[in-house]
C-alpha cells in the first residue's frame, strides 16, 4: 500500500470520527467533494495546499522525515534464490 492510501485511510477515520461526510468536509475548506475522495482513496495528484488544507481540517500536519534505505543483507538474498 502506497503512502498516500495510508494517509487517505487515516484521513477518512478522522472524518468519520467527526461525524462529517465527504461534502460537509469539503466545504469547511472550500474545495469539491470530488477532492476529498481523491485524497481519502490515495488518487489525489493535484495541489500540495489543498493537501495540507485537508489535513489541517482533520487535525494533521504535513512532515517530512528522512527514509533509511533498506539493504539486503546476502543471507536474505540466499534464501530468496534458493534453488530447490
Amino acid at each position: 500500500m502506497l503512502y498516500r492510501e495510508k494517509i487517505g485511510l487515516q484521513l477518512q477515520a478522522a472524518r468519520k470520527d467527526k461525524k462529517m461526510s465527504q461534502s460537509e468536509a469539503a466545504n469547511c475548506i472550500g474545495i469539491d467533494r470530488s477532492i476529498v475522495s481523491k485524497i481519502e482513496t490515495g488518487r489525489y495528484t493535484g495541489s500540495l495546499k489543498i493537501y495540507e488544507c485537508y489535513l489541517a481540517s482533520m487535525g494533521y500536519a504535513l512532515t517530512i522525515e528522512t527514509e533509511e534505505p533498506q539493504q539486503t543483507d546476502f543471507d536474505t538474498l540466499s534464501e530468496l534464490f534458493k534453488d530447490d
